[in-house]
This record gives C-alpha cells, structure tokens and sequence, in this order.
C-alpha cells in the first residue's frame, strides 16, 4: 500500500462538497456523469457514489473524510523548522479525548472509508495511547458499517520491533521524515542534547522494510540545504525508500528569489533522475511527478472540508499546521471534543473559492491556494497566496511539466521496441 492513497477520496470528496454547494439544484445524473469523466471512474460506480453522498448531505453531516490526532506537541528533537511552534511535555492527549475525537468523525464522515492520521510532536511517544485508540477506532467504524486507514507521520528515532510488529498486524503505515543525506538531515533533525540522528534512522531501514516493504518518506528542504537537494535525493534513494514527499519548508521565514530559482532548477535535475531510475527498475514512487500539469482540482484544500485536526486538549482546527501556529486567531479553533464545536466556524473553508482574492482568478497558472498555514504567516489571510507560494507553485508546475514529456518519450520509446 502506497502513502497518500488516500488523496483521491479527499479529492472526490472537496469536488462533490464544492459542486453541490454551488449548485444547489443539481443534477444527481450529471454529477455522476463529471465524476466517470473527471476521476476515470465507472459511471454505474458514480451513480452509487452520489446516492451514497446524497443520503449522508441529507442527515446533515459535516461531510468528513480524515482527522488528524495530534497525539502530542512534545517531541524528542529540536527541528527549528517544525511547524509546531510551541512544545511542551505536557500537551498529550487523554484516550477520552481520542475517543470522542474518533466519535466525531465517525458521526459526520461521508464515506464508507476513513482515514486518522496520526501525528505530533512526535507520536511514537504515545505509543501506549495508540494501542488503545486503534481497537476503539476500528470497533467504532465497524458499528457505523466503515473502514479506517491510518497514517502515521514519525521522525524514525523511536522505533524499535515491538512498534513494527503492532503496526504490521494492524495495516499501519509509516512516513519517515528523512531530509537527506547525514550532514542535511542532521542540520536540523537533532535530539535535545543535540546529536544528530541520521545514523540511529538509516540503521533501523532495514528492520522498518522487513514489516512495510514499501516505505515512504518526506523530504523537507531548508533554505540551508537547497544546494545539496539532488546529493540529498539521491541518498533518501539509495536507503531503499520507495516514495517521496519532497517540499521547502515554509513559514515566516521566507526564501529569496534567488533560493527558489535553484530549489527549481534541483527539482528539474531530480525529475530526471527520478525517471533515470524508475526505468531501471528501481520501486520509485513520487506522486507530484506522476500528475498532470493540467491537473486542477479547484481551489482550496481539504482541511476543514473534509478533515479536521484535534488538538491534545481536544481543541478543533482544520489542519494541525493551523493548531501549531502562535497566533490563536490563526489557530481557528472550531470548538473541542470535550464540550462542542461550532460547524458554522467551518463556512469559509467548505467553500473556499469564494474566497479567492480576484487577482487569484485571472491568474494564467491556476492553483489551489497554497497552504492556509503558510499563507496566514506569510500575509495574514488563510486564502491569499503569498508570493512564494506561487512562485512554489509554478516551479513544481514546471517539474510536472517535465515529468510528463519524459512520461511520453519512454511510452514511445517502448511502443517502438514492440514494432
């Protein structure tokens, strides 16, 4: 099972949110008829699909696809990019507050399958609290006739068997955040007493593969390391990762034009190099550069649509990188588990093309927004773009671009050798 699988559920499910928002009279028939054409998926699958979706909107649910369980804000290492901006020891969340947390969404999901993320801080710290919430999450959606996925996001260093086996025996992925090679990685991904901890991750590879053959980590690149992205690529390869997250890290801190110009100019090298190795067989997965440049599913992402983030104390965001934030305004806490939450704080960001900035609608490279985190830090507005977002936004635009002219070269090279 591939990371991120799960992407193309959010994406039906902020498009079926979004359309029938907007069209309040519409068609059950031609709705099913622009899902089989926009997701490649069979019309009689559509019809169902909308019946399904039709009878949930009808009880009055939120239309939930994932949560996110911020387990704790602490954390055994010190990176200064960390989204989470303020950590303390004793931000840990209580099983009751899980419990109810997984209630909502079981209450208000749209779909027959859900996914729980589980994050931090660093989760594995809680490793105790997630043996609990998995039989209760499980127990919960099969009284509900649904599915839970999980994904669990770990910086590797707290890993040991026992985790594995637990993870393995309950269909448990991990995403590893591995920035590189040792001298990127350890730049920022230290322990407390300040080691580095490539060494300690890169010796568990080959124990972590034995119970998840197919791994995937999330390469972050700092404006410290952007010169050696293509060295770092290369290295996260050749540990045996089989897919890749790869983004700037991005927050108040901004990047410079010039910084952006060569992370871009990396990404292209790598683009290459990830099509290099794939047809030399290596298992090689990048999804970014395996979409269409054409590719544009609507402004606006899924937090607070489709998912929502929990706190440790309960409290409820759109997203965890919103909950990291300093600024309580940019948190845009919602309620919490314990004692309610206000749906009618959630209006903007169930239809978040109304508000795009009209210089975002005349754009000639349409994008979905960028991250309402780095946006709030960057211009004070969850929905206006900052510039580095666009700027991001065409580079990997670019990449995708590139992508998919090496794409077609090896079809064609391929369907040659057959004639």
């Amino acid at each position: 099972m591939k990371i991120n699988q799960n992407i193309f559920l959010d994406q039906l499910a902020i498009f079926i949110r979004e359309y029938t928002g907007s069209n309040p009279g519409y068609s059950p028939q031609l709705l099913a008829e622009m899902l089989a054409s926009k997701f490649h998926i069979p019309v009689e699958d559509a019809i169902k699909l909308v019946v399904y979706v039709e009878k949930e909107l009808r009880a009055g649910k939120l239309g939930l696809a994932a949560i996110e369980l911020n387990l704790t804000f602490n954390c055994n290492l010190t990176c200064e990019y960390c989204f989470v901006h303020c950590k303390s020891p004793e931000d840990r969340m209580s099983f009751e507050t899980a419990r109810k947390a997984i209630d909502l969404l079981m209450e208000h999901a749209v779909f027959p399958v859900v996914v729980i993320t589980l994050i931090g801080g660093e989760p594995l710290l809680e490793f105790e609290l997630i043996k609990k919430i998995v039989p209760y999450a499980k127990e919960a959606a099969q009284k509900c006739n649904r599915e839970v996925t999980w994904a669990i996001t770990t910086n590797g260093t707290l890993i040991n068997e026992k985790i594995l086996q637990y993870f393995a025996q309950n269909q448990m992925n991990m995403l590893l955040s591995i920035d590189g090679g040792p001298e990127t990685h350890d730049r920022y991904r230290r322990t407390k007493s300040g080691e580095g901890t490539w060494h300690r991750i890169t010796s568990l590879i080959p124990l972590i593969k034995k119970y998840q053959p197919w791994l995937g980590a999330r390469m972050t690149v700092s404006t410290e390391a952007v010169n050696n992205m293509v060295e770092d690529f290369r290295q996260i390869v050749n540990m045996g990762i089989n897919q890749m997250i790869i983004a700037p890290a991005q927050g108040e801190k901004t990047w410079t034009m010039e910084q952006i110009k060569q992370y871009g100019l990396n990404l292209m090298e790598i683009t290459r190099q990830y099509h290099r190795l794939k047809q030399q067989g290596v298992p090689l997965f990048i999804e970014e550069l395996e979409k269409s440049e054409n590719e544009f599913l609507g402004w606006g992402c899924r937090a607070g649509s489709t998912s929502l983030a929990i706190a440790p104390n309960g409290d409820v965001s759109p997203c965890s990188k919103l909950l990291g934030l300093n600024s309580q305004e940019g948190k845009h806490i919602i309620g919490n588990v314990n004692t309610g939450i206000q749906e009618d704080l959630l209006n903007l960001f169930k239809n978040p093309v109304g508000q795009q900035p009209q210089h975002c609608k005349g754009c000639s490279r349409p994008c979905a927004g960028g991250c309402y985190a780095v946006n709030f830090e960057q211009t004070g507005d969850f929905f206006r773009p900052s510039e580095e977002n666009c700027l991001f936004w065409v580079v990997c635009q670019e990449a995708k671009r590139l992508s998919g002219i090496l794409r077609m070269r090896e079809m064609a090279r391929r369907e040659k050798q057959w004639f």
